[in-house]
Parts: structure tokens; C-alpha cells; sequence
């Protein structure tokens, strides 16, 4: 009766806010149009407040709080009534009972095999995103051993950067944005001409491509004769340097090559930017990475830029992240070409992978060498190495991993070897 008398209640205040919101605003009163609208913002950021009463009729249900939460928040989102509620607990109690791990399941056997087994499936490509073969993303299987192997660098680094208003709008000023952050050297917009008979040097730049990435030509004919610093004479969009008597060729070739090196627009990393749209916004696609700099980018949305490189990713927002984008990129991977794996599996790989604080691969270098266990390590790879260097250390076996009571032939603590138990043999007798 207390249930059914609150559930009443909360759709007797739905009622009453649908009714205040309905009511036409007073054009002269600018007052209670600001106290209507911060009412209105006030009642969709605020948190459903949970009645005492409620709280202590769900400590009765098997069902863990937060669960509880969410199906008050959809009751009183769809108004259901009483019997709908109580038929919604039940059948969300059998779901959540038939996941549940039973005692001593060999959750990492499982998550292999079912990682393995369709893992053979998946096939070497390369995806284009359409109409443009600007930016390429390693897939299947060669994307699956990066991720698993915990490399330092992805094989094909890629953002998705989001921009803040008015720019997400705008596809002509997103494009323009979009062509400053690609990496551009000196020597990509120049041409060099030398004369070493003459002792000439002589920079022509190239006004097409100072058009295309938006180059400002006396601020890069500045950086070039500061970059040099010999007698120089100007022309109209050249610069021609004159070797003196006394100056060394090598030295002046060294500087020269240093110079032509040197990043003149751009962000460091970035290769290629395809301007897409997702959501009804704009968003720059890259070839290249570099998740640090772009986030000090005034016009970039942080909250939303994403990048494919977990190693880039963990150092730069944090160890959980890194665990998050591995269960994900896997999970993305995976249901790209088809696969439908329990997103459970991902996620205690990835928690196997990142636990010390640090990106760590399924690899004799990674995990394997963590282990304290000789045989753990030996079984693995390299295993006269292994089992040599514990040697020569002392090390004490405890046997109490799988690998181990295997390799000795003891039984294993999974499954039913967890129980300990000792039947007599004639129960009857004592």
C-alpha cells in the first residue's frame, strides 16, 4: 500500500510540473520568466531524491541498490503502475541471477577462447572512409595483436577531434581550422636550389602550397633568414644566400638541412585532416596523433576528442582511461567484422593489462615477466631461460596458480577442484 500511495505521489508531481510548464509566460514580467527558466533547468539537472520509506523496502529485494535506482527512474519515466513495477523487478532479477560467475568458473579459460576462437575468423584489411583515401585504420586481426601486445605506438595513429560553437557549424571555417594543424616543414613548401660553384643557396617558395596551408609569405621569408645566417638578398618570393670566403660548407649544410626540418605551422604528428560530420556537427578525422598538444587547443572540445593510440591515451588522462578505451577498441574491432563477444571478456583483459598502473602486454616482456611463479613464466616462452635464471636465484615454486599444478600433475583450484571435500568410504561404520 506505501508503494502504490508513493508511486501515486510521483505521478501526481509530474502532473503539476506538466501543468506549470504548460502555462503561457507574462510578457512584461522579465522576473518570472527568469524564475520559470531557471525552475525549468533546476528540475533537469536535479537528481531524483529517494524517500526513506522506498529505501528501506528495497533492502528486502535481491537486487543491488543502484539497480533499484534505475528501475524507480524508468517507473516513474514510463508511469508505470504497481504490478508493471513489481513483473519489471522479476524479470530483471532472473537476467541479473543467470550472469552471475558461479564459484571457481575459469573466467580467464573462457574470456581466451571466446576472444581465440572467432579471433581466428577476423581477416587482414584496410577501412577508407568513404570518398576519401585521406586517412587509413589498421583492422581485424592486425588491429586485435596491437591492442593484446601493449605496443608503445600505434601502427596507424588517428583522432577524431570535436570543435567548440560557431566552428562545429561551419564547414568552410572547421576546413580551414582543420589545414593549420597539419604538420608542415619547411621543406614542404619550398624549393631549393644551390650553386656551389657560384657559393649560392637559394630558398624559392612555393606560393601554391603557402595558399593551401594559409602561410602568411613574409613572416616565412623572416623565419628562413633567421634560420641562416649569412648574407642574403631577396627577390619576389625567393631568398638567395651567398656563401662567404671563409665560411664552411659542412657547417652551412648542416644548417641548411636543419632548417628545411623545421616545423613552420602545426601540430607535431599530424599528417592528413578529412573534415566529416557526425551528430549534425563537424569533426576533423586525422592521420597522425598527438591527444597532449591538441587538448591545449583553445577551439578543440576536450570533453568529446578521442584518439585510437591507448598508450598516448593512459599517459595523458590517466591509467582508467587506457582501461576503458582497450575494452572498447577491442569491442569496436570485433563487431566491425561481425563478431559479437560478451563485452565482460574485454574487460578483464583489460583490466589484466593495465592493474600495475601501466599498459602491459600478453607478451614474454609484459604480463609473463610479473608473474612470480618459475613454471608461470617458463610455460610461456623462452622456458630453459626461465627456469635457469630461478634456478640461479633460489626461487621457491608455491604451486598455486593453473599452470603449475598442471605441469606437475596436481589438481587445479578451478571448478570442482575448488571444494575440499573427504567422503568415508562406509559412512556406516565408524
Amino acid at each position: 500500500m506505501e508503494e502504490e500511495k508513493e508511486l501515486d505521489n510521483i505521478l501526481e508531481e509530474e502532473e503539476l510540473d506538466a501543468e506549470e510548464e504548460e502555462e503561457p509566460e507574462e510578457k512584461g514580467d522579465e522576473k518570472k520568466k527568469e524564475e520559470k527558466s531557471a525552475k525549468k533547468r533546476g528540475k533537469k539537472t536535479k537528481e531524483r531524491v529517494i524517500p526513506e520509506a522506498e529505501k528501506e523496502d528495497w533492502e528486502d529485494q535481491p537486487l543491488p541498490y543502484w539497480v533499484m535506482v534505475q528501475i524507480a527512474l524508468i517507473a516513474e519515466r514510463e508511469k508505470l503502475t504497481k504490478p508493471k513495477v513489481d513483473a519489471l523487478i522479476e524479470r530483471i532479477n532472473d537476467r541479473f541471477s543467470a550472469l552471475h560467475v558461479e564459484p571457481g568458473e575459469a573466467v580467464g579459460i573462457v574470456a581466451a577462447q571466446s576472444m581465440g576462437e572467432p579471433g581466428t575468423q577476423l581477416t587482414l584489411r584496410t577501412k577508407h572512409y568513404a570518398g576519401a583515401a585521406e586517412v587509413s585504420v589498421g583492422s581485424g586481426i592486425q588491429r586485435v595483436e596491437e591492442i593484446v601486445d601493449g605496443r608503445s605506438k600505434a601502427k596507424y595513429p588517428t583522432m577524431t577531434i570535436f570543435l567548440q560553437p560557431p566552428l562545429n557549424k561551419d564547414r568552410d571555417k572547421a576546413a580551414k581550422f582543420a589545414k593549420k594543424l597539419v604538420e608542415i616543414r619547411l621543406k614542404d613548401v619550398v624549393d631549393l636550389h644551390e650553386d656551389f660553384a657560384n657559393k649560392t643557396i637559394t630558398l624559392e617558395l612555393r606560393e601554391k602550397d603557402l595558399k593551401e596551408h594559409y602561410l602568411d609569405e613574409k613572416e616565412l621569408i623572416s623565419k628562413i633568414k633567421a634560420g641562416l645566417k649569412l648574407e642574403s638578398h631577396q627577390k619576389k618570393n625567393s631568398v638567395q644566400f651567398t656563401l662567404g670566403k671563409r665560411e664552411s660548407l659542412l657547417k652551412v649544410r648542416k644548417a641548411l638541412l636543419k632548417l628545411l626540418n623545421s616545423r613552420i605551422q602545426g601540430v607535431k604528428g599530424m599528417e592528413k585532416v578529412l573534415i566529416a560530420e557526425e551528430d549534425n556537427e563537424m569533426v576533423i578525422k586525422t592521420s597522425g596523433s598527438n591527444l597532449k598538444a591538441i587538448l591545449k587547443i583553445d577551439e578543440i572540445n576536450g570533453n568529446k576528442t578521442r584518439t585510437n593510440d591507448i598508450s598516448e591515451t593512459s599517459k595523458v588522462l590517466g591509467i582508467e582511461a587506457g582501461r576503458a578505451m582497450i575494452a572498447n577498441e577491442l569491442h569496436k574491432t570485433f563487431s566491425e567484422n561481425g563478431i559479437s563477444i560478451d563485452i565482460r571478456h574485454l574487460m578483464l583483459l583489460a583490466d589484466l593489462m593495465t592493474f600495475t598502473g601501466d599498459v602491459k602486454g600478453i607478451v614474454r616482456t609484459g604480463i609473463t615477466r610479473g608473474k612470480t611463479s618459475p613454471f608461470a613464466r617458463a610455460a610461456f616462452e623462452e622456458t630453459v631461460k626461465h627456469l635457469l635464471d630461478a634456478t640461479f636465484r633460489g626461487e621457491k615454486e608455491e604451486l598455486r596458480g593453473v599452470v603449475e599444478n598442471i605441469i606437475v600433475g596436481q589438481p587445479i583450484k578451478v571448478g570442482t577442484g575448488i571444494v575440499e571435500l573427504v567422503m568415508k568410504a562406509n559412512p556406516g561404520k565408524k
